[in-house]
């Protein structure tokens, strides 16, 4: 049962009405039985893997939380020797349930997720055959609750909040099945609080939920699944495929991630403010990034913040962070000791969302990729200005805006894609030189480009769908708030928008038999 399934479109439709017929106070109730049964539709097999970390997450900062109450009422009318003393003793304690909880949870993450990497990789280094037929069960949504998960006990650890009292409470925050399939990732103190507060029903919150539900599936199915069509029959056959259609196809893969992973989110938020809930929006206009770093700062939001709370920060204040950065700076001045700290971090973050992305080799290419970029960005800062100034460029100028917004496209949403959507590194490589070496241009007008699964009139509709996805990119650029704007319209226009929007997804949409539109590219990670 997913977003875009009609099952699921019945389950929400009774879900918000129990919702909203109950009492106010048993609201948040409804959304952790509406979780499960979501769940379950999933997979019963999946239930153990959620409900292990529920259960020990939840435990172990109960237990961290217990150590230090139980601390802060000792300290009164002790010394200070004997204060710093037991405040040590509290953090070794509590030190460990936090490594309980991150053991367990990670490490059940990376069993699901590599368990079977490692073993075809076994088999096909030592000939062991019969390793690859064992197979490992992934559960709906592992990755995503496992960040929410840690990063809750985290939290706790670093002492941010107090534990949740309520199991129910804390289990309606893990498994809220809006978020579950793709994000965003939450954090209690966000998201947690909100799920038990008085909710109530409000007509204008309702339509602009369901304004923005009816976005993402067109996102998701109109835009996403019909550009995929003809990235398939092309990236699927690279031997046959020219460098010019490539170029096409390449551009269309950059909006289709960008649309489907954005339209699985976008619904999860219209479900959530029809509830009056907030998710974080995880996506702001990627594609007017002028920078590598600035592109990761606005595509998958919550994950970047989820590496630079969690992982990039405790990296950068870690000893072994602090002697390479004490011995950078001995060697080669101030700057060097500075940059080996923020390398060391990015080091850790890509090598983690590489693996995160996928085992492959492609992924920590990519990884590396992504990365090095950012990484040598940093080391050059101090010249860029110097280069800048020598060749009279003025940092305010459209001209250059336009050529940053070009340049971190390509090197963000064009060349990695090659990498991670060709079916082989050796493929990637003959993708690479066909959209260098050769291309025939002609191919773009002589009908060729529909022949690869998308008709004429289908081919030049994609085109219209990415201009009006341009469109509202650059409205949101500009701070204009487009439900707003929308909701201020007189009633016959309002409701004519409405309609014309919700029967071109019913009208134009890429479904029906033999074709899964369901499917999110995001939730495999």
């Amino acid at each position: 049962m997913i977003f875009t399934s009609l099952e699921f479109l019945i389950f929400l439709t009774v879900c918000v009405a129990v919702y909203f017929a109950v009492p106010v106070k048993g609201r948040g109730y409804v959304l952790l039985a509406a979780s499960l049964v979501f769940y379950a539709f999933a997979g019963l097999e999946f239930f153990p893997f959620i409900l292990s970390a529920m259960a020990v997450s939840f435990l172990c900062a109960r237990g961290i939380g217990a150590l230090y109450e139980r601390r802060d009422a000792q300290l009164e009318g002790l010394e200070r020797a004997e204060k710093s003393k037991l405040k040590d003793e509290t953090r070794a304690r509590a030190k460990r349930l936090m490594l309980i909880a991150l053991v367990v949870l990670v490490g059940t993450l990376c069993y699901t997720k590599f368990f079977d990497y490692v073993l075809e990789l076994i088999s096909s280094t030592f000939g062991a055959g019969q390793l690859s037929a064992v197979t490992v069960i992934i559960p709906l949504g592992i990755s995503y609750y496992t960040f929410a998960t840690v990063g809750y006990v985290l939290d706790i650890y670093w002492e941010r909040y107090k534990p949740e009292p309520s199991f129910l409470k804390y289990a309606t925050y893990v498994c809220y099945f809006p978020h579950i399939l793709q994000g965003p990732i939450p954090r209690y103190d966000r998201l947690g609080v909100q799920l038990f507060q008085e909710h109530r029903f409000d007509y204008k919150r309702v339509c602009f939920g369901a304004q923005l539900i009816i976005w993402g599936f067109f996102e998701k199915l109109v835009i996403a699944d019909r550009l995929g069509i003809f990235v398939s029959n092309t990236y699927d056959a690279y031997d046959d495929v020219n460098g010019a259609i490539f170029i096409v196809a390449t551009l269309f893969y950059a909006v289709q991630i960008y649309t489907d992973f954005r339209g699985c989110v976008d619904i999860a938020r219209g479900i959530s403010q029809i509830f009056d809930i907030t998710l974080e929006d995880n996506f702001r206009q990627p594609y007017f990034s002028q920078s590598v770093a600035e592109y990761w700062r606005r595509w998958h939001i919550t994950l970047g913040a989820w590496f630079k709370d969690y992982l990039c920060m405790p990296v950068a204040v870690a000893g072994w962070t602090k002697k390479v950065s004490k011995f950078c700076r001995s060697r080669w001045g101030r700057n060097a000791g500075k940059n080996a700290v923020t390398i060391c971090s990015l080091i850790a973050v890509w090598l983690c969302t590489g693996i995160w992305h996928g085992t492959g080799v492609n992924y920590i290419l990519w990884a590396v990729w992504q990365g090095g970029i950012i990484a040598l960005s940093t080391v050059l800062e101090p010249n860029y200005r110097k280069w800048k100034d020598s060749l009279k460029i003025d940092d305010n100028a459209n001209y250059w805006h336009l050529f940053r917004i070009l340049r971190t496209f390509v090197v963000c949403a064009i060349i990695p894609r090659v990498i991670t959507r060709a079916p082989s590194l050796y493929a990637a490589a003959k993708i690479f030189k066909r959209m260098v070496f050769n291309v025939k241009p002609a191919l773009w007008f002589n009908g060729a480009l529909f022949t690869y699964g998308l008709s004429k009139e289908d081919f030049f509709f994609a085109l219209l769908c990415i201009l009006i996805l341009f469109v509202v990119g650059v409205l949101k650029e500009r701070g204009v708030q487009i439900r707003e704007s929308v909701a201020a319209w007189p009633l016959p226009l309002r409701w004519a928008f409405y309609l014309a929007a919700l029967f071109s997804v019913i009208i134009f949409g890429i479904y029906g038999v033999g074709f899964d539109a369901s499917s999110f590219a995001y939730m495999g990670f």
